[in-house]
């Protein structure tokens, strides 16, 4: 009887596999839309999206990633509004810009230290793990980064 339970186990993690990579090549825009549109409170269009690289899929769900788009006027607007403005808090900035060597995706590679407006969303549920969201928007374009350990 438990191998039979085995088995049936094995073949729906198959399907389950099976189904999310057909829904990730069908919709290849579809997560990274969907986490700007829940943790910045913004609709983007998928041709708006200039760059994507998401490293999550690694023990429950740990990974980071990088989406950079160009907002249009209304979010300008809601960005200036509702954003701060740099300097990035001193508590922040050194999970943004940290000191010492970094390993993944080299956020500061791809996120500017010039004057603009920034978020930060604390996602986190636990108290041993870093899980945020921060945006940062230069005037013509949002980075956003995500970290989940």
């Amino acid at each position: 009887m438990q191998i039979i339970f085995g088995i049936i186990a094995i073949i729906l993690a198959f399907i389950y596999g099976c189904l999310a990579s057909l829904f990730g090549f069908l919709f290849p825009n579809y997560a990274p839309k969907a986490e700007i549109r829940e943790n910045l409170d913004m609709n983007i269009k998928s041709y708006y999206i200039e760059f994507h690289e998401d490293t999550h899929g690694g023990f429950h769900g740990d990974g980071e990633e990088i989406i950079i788009f160009r907002p249009n006027q209304e979010q300008i607007q809601k960005i200036e509004a509702e954003w701060q403005k740099t300097p990035i808090d001193f508590g922040i900035a050194p999970l943004i810009f940290p000191e010492n060597e970094y390993n993944g995706l080299e956020l500061t590679k791809y996120i500017p230290r010039t004057e603009g407006f920034w978020f930060y969303k604390n996602r986190n549920d636990a108290l041993y793990s870093y899980n945020f969201s921060f945006a940062f928007f230069d005037g013509e374009k949002v980075y956003y980064y995500e970290l989940d350990t």
